[in-house]
């Protein structure tokens, strides 16, 4: 039988959907997993780019002025991508954004979590990064969206478990319980979440003068 430390990607990738905590902990000692879990973030960037192809953004606002609305009409035509090259440009675009946001995300977890997780145990931005890696597993479920019908709603699914097996992926970083997982999660989300709205209303001022 295989030890923890010598299962399969696939075993792996059971483990995590499944909170396999001998899983998670074997994921954290193995340098192994940084790979593996850069390779999932990929694999999630290209599955969000073809959800962008997909599922064209079409933005309404029907009080808008001129001037915004001329705004608004750009970003909506960026948003469409019904050429060959844009949809290319989407998929690169996709896993830029899920590599960036990785590393991102792991660093601000491991600085959050070694401060206030209150377990002593402290841990390193790599070892985040494999847990953090593989704790999005569940949202390659995106790669489903093109199925008619069940395919969005599984890449719901998929979604949301992730949120699950990410607070998992901290229970096992910090050795904490879930209480305090959800809490350092959310945190990390609010700053992330603050940080996008800030760059937004920076395009968003640079684009208004020239529209």
């Amino acid at each position: 039988m295989l030890t923890a430390l010598h299962e399969t990607f696939w075993d792996r990738l059971i483990g995590v959907v499944r909170l396999d905590r001998a899983t998670y902990d074997a994921l954290r000692r193995d340098p192994g997993a940084t790979g593996q879990a850069l390779l999932i973030v990929i694999f999630l960037g290209l599955a969000n780019g073809i959800s962008m192809v997909m599922s064209p953004v079409t933005i309404f606002m029907p009080d808008a002025s001129d001037e915004m609305a001329r705004v608004i009409n750009g970003m909506s035509e960026a948003l469409t991508f019904d050429t060959n090259g844009r949809r290319l440009l989407a998929l690169v675009v996709g896993v830029i954004v899920s590599v960036v946001s990785w590393l991102f995300s792991s660093w601000l977890l491991t600085l959050i979590g070694n401060r206030f997780a209150g377990s002593g145990q402290q841990v390193t931005t790599e070892e985040m990064r494999r847990l953090e890696g593989w704790g999005y597993a569940p949202s390659l479920a995106a790669f489903l969206v093109p199925i008619p019908a069940f395919g969005p709603l599984l890449a719901t699914a998929g979604m949301f478990w992730s949120l699950v097996t990410g607070v998992m992926a901290l229970r096992a970083a910090f050795d904490i319980g879930i209480a305090r997982a959800i809490v350092i999660e959310i945190a990390a989300f609010l700053i992330l979440f603050m940080l996008m709205m800030l760059i937004l209303i920076i395009i968003l001022m640079l684009a208004l003068p020239s529209a």
